[in-house]
């Protein structure tokens, strides 16, 4: 898995921050990240590794992941200068979202395209198995594709 050092931070983090947490936990974290000179540096390798806008949605994709929440909306960033915005987790995922399983994952991706075909670049093609494997994490196709096309461009 390409994010799993990104996965390992997010939840390293996560685990020093007090619980309950808040909506606002991935800012929290992000925040902690930049405060904290080894997480800091784990961050920055990661981004020259994988590109900032890719550590940073999977970032709060494994934040939201850990914490088993889900966010409809956008803020912007007010505890990290890491992150632009990010998504208020005020949303239970266990009411929202169900894990394909490969082959339905690979079918629901290969749908959205067909459907989707003439706004992807071709260079989507060249991202598959990202694609499958985050629509098995339980993330909606629309946002799957989403988040790689922001990678992407």
């Amino acid at each position: 898995m390409k994010t799993a050092e990104v996965k390992l931070l997010m939840r390293e983090v996560l685990a020093t921050l007090p619980k309950p947490y808040s909506e606002h936990v991935i800012d929290d974290v992000f925040g902690a990240v930049e405060r904290n000179r080894g997480w800091r540096q784990r961050y920055e390798t990661q981004c020259d590794s994988l590109g900032k806008a890719v550590v940073n949605a999977w970032g709060g994709y494994w934040v939201a992941s850990a914490v088993g929440k889900v966010g409809e909306h956008q803020v912007p960033s007010k505890k990290s200068s890491l992150i632009g915005s990010y998504s208020v987790l005020d949303t239970d995922a266990k009411t929202v979202t169900r894990k394909p399983k490969d082959g339905e994952a690979r079918d629901l991706m290969a749908d959205y395209y067909r459907a989707h075909q003439t706004e992807m670049p071709p260079e989507i093609r060249k991202h598959r198995e990202l694609l499958v494997e985050l629509l098995m994490e339980g993330m909606p196709v629309a946002e799957a594709f989403q988040m790689v096309l922001k990678a992407v461009t």
